[in-house]
């Protein structure tokens, strides 16, 4: 005579889904890191980059062209790590960081190839001739990247559920039970 329940194969899944979130204590952190990145980036728009230039009269070709020269604000390198600094800002409207990590790639982009172009130009002998204002670049890239990944909310109640499925290979009967 055969068990009254024999089992072949038993599966279990379990899903998690929060319920309520509430804002996380690390939001400060990300908030302060932000406003400051974006306070750097501004500020280091305005200041020297390289040669007793700043980064608000050098041309945006600076970045990929060799002595590409000076220009208007509208038309400067200065101005892209300025509009990074903003949209660092603008990424505190979302939760996840991911606009406020974006800006701050942007401006670790914009240093990189800035160095880069001063090395093409012979401009760079070492880190002495590197403005304040590209330093204040860096600063305010890394830390909007770093800004960018403190969380803003976090769960302070989940369900789970637990979905038990019994099969019987004899009768090919399925039988499932749900906890929650």
């Amino acid at each position: 005579m055969r068990a009254i329940h024999e089992h072949d194969t038993d599966t279990t899944t379990r899903d998690t889904r929060a319920v309520d979130t509430a804002p996380s204590p690390w939001l400060a952190v990300r908030v302060i890191f932000t406003v400051a990145a974006a306070v750097l980036l501004l500020v280091g728009s305005f200041f020297e980059w390289t040669g007793g230039t700043d980064g608000s009269a050098l041309s945006i070709r600076s970045y990929w062209e060799q002595d590409a020269g000076t220009a208007e604000f509208f038309l400067s390198a200065g101005l892209v790590t300025a509009i990074c600094g903003a949209v660092a800002i603008l990424g505190l409207a979302f939760r996840g960081g991911w606009l406020t990590r974006f800006a701050g790639a942007v401006a670790l982009v914009a240093f990189t190839l800035m160095l880069i172009q001063m090395g093409r130009n012979g401009n760079l002998d070492g880190v002495q001739d590197v403005g304040m204002g590209l330093w204040l670049v860096l600063a305010g890239g890394v830390l909007a990247l770093i800004g960018g990944f403190f969380p803003t909310t976090r769960t302070v109640a989940a369900s789970t559920s637990v979905h038990d499925t019994d099969d019987d290979d004899d009768d090919h009967d399925h039988t499932t039970h749900t906890h929650t």
